[in-house]
């Protein structure tokens, strides 16, 4: 009898199992690359939620959709061969409240939400873009360049991109979670998203590990993960190779009109990313923009950039200030790219600007360190503020750079660039290029830091050290060599130097 009573409770529990998940198969899903399963899709998520919760499996197969909603408690599962195909028809997706087009998955105010998973979501982007258009830069911004109006000649056809999107909308975030509080995402693969792969905005409690992101590197916003005003976020294991920034961290409160903003003011504090690869057209990483809110606290190790343009970026252009950022343990490899993209070729850029359209107080940047990193670029290190910046205790701690030429110093090199900023002239300028070069900081530390090059660097350029406008720098054990013999190794402008 007991054993009867045993088996029957053993039955139960299996058919309880089974009741929290379900395919969306069962709700008339055709995974034939054709149909379009937006409505399938959530009936199944509406019906898991209604019943407290479950998992909603994506079988095998490539499910064509637009726009569904996800909701609390509820874990989209995406099996290995699984495929959620985002349609090439905009009609399809849904309309955010201000009025501009959302993206694939979208949830807002929810809870105790997961994407899991070792299928693939494919959000189409190819559907939106000449493939063999490529985008120009305004003639206004070419003008400060070096090479003055020929910068960026579209003539010599794709290369590097970035290609012309339609002129028609395209959806926005691919996967988009406003007010979201516990999201887990894993194992998933992210690829070809129209804009940003990931955004999560104004969210608390968020993991991610072991995501992969295939996106073009040809198209201009194809960002990989984006985080916004948002908190306690660990990011582990990700391989990402995206057309813009790979891993993006700001404070907007409102960002141009995008949907999942709500001008909500919050810290975004607490970050850890830890064993990821990054590939990015524009930045590796990058720590804020122009922003309203406030970054600090954030830990980045382990940590390998490749094939980039940028490698670490981090800007001060608004109000929003950023403090206690923490990079250890990476190695960096940048170069110069053709085509209109932010960056040229820096393996670290810091930059407290004014870059708002509007009047503000600047914001602040303190207490950042740069320890055990290796980096092999086409660009020194560049670290720029205006006169009214305060940009204060920057460390660097067995940092070593290697500088080569590249094969695009005549077309692109010998400028600094420092979009976005109000002032067009300090957009993409000319400047000759030290390996390091600082401006308007106070409270430095260079310590077992080392600037080697490549034999016979080109003319663009000049000096090891640049320093203006400097305060207490101290530097310990380090070789900070110039390009060339004629060069100085140490070029000071009103600076106070310790050693």
């Amino acid at each position: 009898m007991k054993k009867l009573i045993l088996f029957s409770i053993i039955c139960l529990i299996g058919l309880k199992v089974e009741a929290q998940s379900v395919s969306i198969n069962q709700y008339g899903a055709i995974g034939d690359g054709k149909t379009l399963n937006t409505a399938a899709i959530q009936k199944a998520i509406d019906a898991q939620h209604e019943a407290g919760g479950g998992t909603v499996i994506i079988p095998p197969g490539v499910f064509k959709t637009g726009t569904f909603y996800l909701k609390s408690h509820i874990n989209l599962h995406l099996e290995n061969g699984a495929v959620l195909l985002g349609s090439e028809n905009l009609s399809d997706y849904g309309i955010y409240s201000n009025g501009n087009q959302l993206g694939m998955i979208f949830a807002q105010d929810a809870e105790n939400i997961s994407i899991t998973g070792f299928g693939t979501i494919d959000g189409n982007g190819r559907a939106y873009i000449y493939p063999n258009r490529v985008k120009d830069l305004p003639i206004e911004l070419k003008r400060f360049t070096r090479q003055g109006v020929a910068y960026l000649d579209t003539l010599k056809g794709v290369q590097d991109g970035p290609v012309m999107p339609y002129e028609r909308k395209r959806p926005y975030q691919m996967v988009l979670m406003s007010g979201v509080k516990n999201l887990n995402i894993r194992d998933v693969t992210i690829a070809d998203t129209p804009f940003w792969g990931v955004h999560v905005a104004d969210s608390d409690g968020i993991t991610i590990t072991g995501v992969r992101v295939r996106n073009s590197l040809l198209m201009a916003n194809a960002d990989g993960l984006n985080f916004t005003s948002s908190s306690n976020i660990v990011i582990s294991n990700c391989d990402i190779i995206a057309g813009d920034d790979a891993l993006a961290f700001s404070g907007y409160s409102v960002h141009h009109e995008l949907p999942g903003y709500r001008n909500i003011r919050r810290t975004s504090e607490n970050v850890t990313v830890s064993n990821c690869l990054l590939q990015s057209r524009s930045a590796g990483i990058r720590v804020g923009g122009i922003d309203q809110n406030d970054l600090k606290n954030y830990r980045f190790d382990n940590i390998s950039i490749y094939g980039s343009n940028r490698g670490i970026g981090i800007f001060v252009h608004q109000d929003g200030s950023i403090s206690d950022i923490h990079f250890s343990n990476m190695t960096i490899q940048t170069r110069l790219h053709t085509g209109d993209w932010w960056g040229n070729g820096e393996p670290i850029h810091i930059s407290v600007i004014e870059g708002a359209p509007v009047e503000r107080k600047l914001g602040t940047l303190k207490n950042v360190s740069f320890t055990n990193i290796t980096a092999a670029s086409e660009q020194g290190i560049l670290i720029y503020g205006d006169d009214n910046a305060s940009m204060e205790q920057l460390r660097f701690r067995n940092v070593h750079l290697y500088i080569k030429n590249g094969s695009l110093q005549d077309e692109y090199g010998g400028n600094f660039d420092l979009r976005p900023t109000t002032n067009l002239a300090k957009n993409l300028f000319k400047h000759d290029i030290p390996g390091i070069y600082i401006k308007h900081a106070s409270n430095l530390s260079l310590k077992d830091v080392h600037v080697t090059w490549e034999a016979n660097m080109h003319k663009n350029f000049k000096h090891g050290l640049w320093l203006e406008h400097v305060r207490d720098i101290e530097i310990v054990d380090s070789k900070i060599r110039a390009p060339r013999k004629t060069d100085t190794y140490l070029y000071k402008v009103n600076s106070t130097v310790l050693k």
